[in-house]
């Protein structure tokens, strides 16, 4: 079976166990798979914003193909689903910041939703998001929330209240 998807890297496109990976070449893992922090295999998501559960936003991303052997995990009390541990991985391409803001000012709604509240955006990004949902007001309620730290809540009359958000 051949999964597309992606899969997170330290800055220095490293995994957590210090070994680099490198754009165009093929990995292979001997060990029985296992998904989880003490399992075994290429880790990896079909959706982009999922990888971000796992990493920071300083985190690289990259397009992978995994092939082979592969066992899936999905978490669905927090929704994220088809996630793979994989006996190979193919580095497809490293994506650039600017790649995975295209990619994600593109998904499903649900997708947004997930990526604004675990990957944190810079003023320009904020702004980009802004302007593309300013009509959903679920969506911009998500932004002043994660990005900007404001709270955004209506009282039963229809009157919205802002709060920005205190760390007490």
């Amino acid at each position: 079976m051949i999964i597309k998807g992606y899969k997170a890297f330290n800055n220095n496109q490293t995994n957590r166990y210090g070994k680099k990976f490198i754009e165009g070449q093929v990995y292979h893992n001997n060990h029985n798979l296992k998904f989880g922090n003490n399992g075994h295999g290429f880790h990896m998501c079909i959706s982009l914003c999922d990888v971000f559960r796992y990493f920071n936003s300083d985190a690289m991303v990259a397009k992978v193909i995994g092939f082979g052997n592969y066992t899936r995990y999905d978490d669905e009390y927090y929704g994220y689903y088809d996630m793979y541990a994989v006996a190979n991985l193919y580095i497809e391409k490293f994506l650039t910041r600017e790649e995975i803001i295209t990619e994600m000012l593109n998904r499903s709604s649900f997708e947004i939703k997930k990526f604004l509240s675990t990957f944190s955006l810079n003023d320009m990004e904020k702004n980009l998001f802004l302007e593309k949902f300013k009509n959903d007001e679920e969506i911009t309620n998500l932004i002043l929330y994660y990005q900007f730290g404001i709270d955004v809540y209506h009282k039963d009359n229809g009157l919205k209240k802002i709060k920005k958000r205190t760390n007490n």
